[in-house]
């Protein structure tokens, strides 16, 4: 089945991170460890090394962009890839953002989770 997948979520949403971790952990080969609070963020993705990061955009704190910006920024964490879940898109809107893309950088908190899942492991196995 290959080596798991590692992945850090940021989401100020407690229960939406803990949603997430049980249904990606469910059957996917991926283990998931979250923190609900920006400003824990990059100790965390420092330490763990995941395989990919899911930012939510809008939280109190440090905004996931300026998160995002700071792992490209930062040697140790350059090349780990992003992938950010925002409450602010459709589905439809991200559809669109992404036409052409074969690694969509976006997706909706609206989406389906099996849609989530499709996004991590294009973006992981590429």
């Amino acid at each position: 089945m290959g080596q798991q997948t590692r992945i850090v979520l940021i989401d100020d949403d407690l229960d939406a991170c803990e949603l997430l971790k049980i249904q990606l952990e469910d059957g996917n080969n991926m283990s998931l460890t979250f923190s609900t609070n920006g400003d824990d963020a990059l100790p965390l993705i420092s330490k763990e090394q995941p395989n990919i990061v899911i930012l939510d955009i809008n939280m109190p704190g440090t905004h996931g962009v300026k998160i995002g910006a700071a792992l490209a920024a930062e040697e140790s964490t350059a090349s780990i890839p992003v992938l950010y879940l925002s409450g602010m898109v459709s589905p439809e809107e991200v559809a669109a953002l992404a036409k052409g893309e074969d690694k969509p950088s976006i997706i909706s908190k609206g989406s389906p989770v099996e849609d989530l899942i499709v996004a991590i492991r294009s973006i992981t196995t590429h």
